[in-house]
């Protein structure tokens, strides 16, 4: 059957419906896949950002050169003790001599990771520990044991056995100090020392007190000398 001019004039706005439809589809696309780029770049760039950033130990640790001080220990140490004297009941025992016979050497001093100012540490753990006007023994300083050992006492009246002692309070602290001079890193270290030096007549069983390192002393040599007499 011939096709008429109305026939015709329909298929080719068929036609024409069906180009634009295609077009329609493939821009569709187009912004799609767009779209798509752009949100993998995006995720892309904010997990690149949530890697931290490489911050120098120097930046946040060497503002200063100031010490920060951790754990100080004290203790009451032994430093040197007497030969024992035994006085008999009726004993004439007017001048009696105690030999100073050292037990461990106390010498104040620091070990650290770095070179420190020695002066300013040992001043600044004195401020520190607040000693109410005791000087701590600063760097390379022993504790001093008398020439003539304890020397010579009147102990007429007395009977029993006896000993002298010198005893300490021991220090040991621990610090960290800011950048010094160049260093790029923080300085660590541990300060011993001591304060207090005490000396004392002990008598065997007796209570030898709350002087340091004294209850040592009085069981060190005290509990020889009844291991003898056993």
């Amino acid at each position: 059957m011939p096709r008429t001019e109305q026939d015709a004039g329909k298929s080719a706005g068929r036609r024409a419906a069906g180009v634009r439809q295609a077009a329609l589809l493939v821009v569709t696309a187009l912004v799609a896949t767009a779209c798509t780029a752009s949100s993998e770049g995006k995720e892309a760039k904010a997990a690149a950002s949530s890697k931290p950033t490489a911050i120098s130990v120097s930046e946040w640790l060497c503002e200063n050169g100031q010490l920060h001080w951790g754990k100080i220990r004290t203790e009451g140490k032994l430093v040197a003790v007497s030969q024992l004297v035994r006085i008999e009941k009726g004993e004439q025992a007017a001048s009696v001599t105690f030999q100073a016979i050292p037990v461990r050497e106390m010498t104040a001093g620091i070990e650290s990771s770095a070179k420190v100012s020695e002066e300013l540490v040992f001043a600044s753990l004195e401020q520190q520990m607040n000693l109410g006007g005791k000087p701590l023994a600063q760097n390379g300083e022993s504790v001093p044991l008398p020439d003539d050992g304890f020397g010579t006492a009147n102990m007429t009246g007395k009977t029993g056995d006896y000993l002298s002692a010198i005893g300490v309070q021991a220090v040991e602290a621990s610090f960290v100090q800011g950048c010094v001079g160049d260093a790029k890193a923080p300085v660590y270290g541990t300060v011993t020392t001591w304060y207090g030096k005490t000396q004392g007549l002990i008598k065997c069983g007796r209570n030898p007190g709350t002087y340091p390192g004294f209850r040592e002393a009085h069981d060190m040599v005290c509990g020889e000398a009844e291991k003898g007499e056993g």
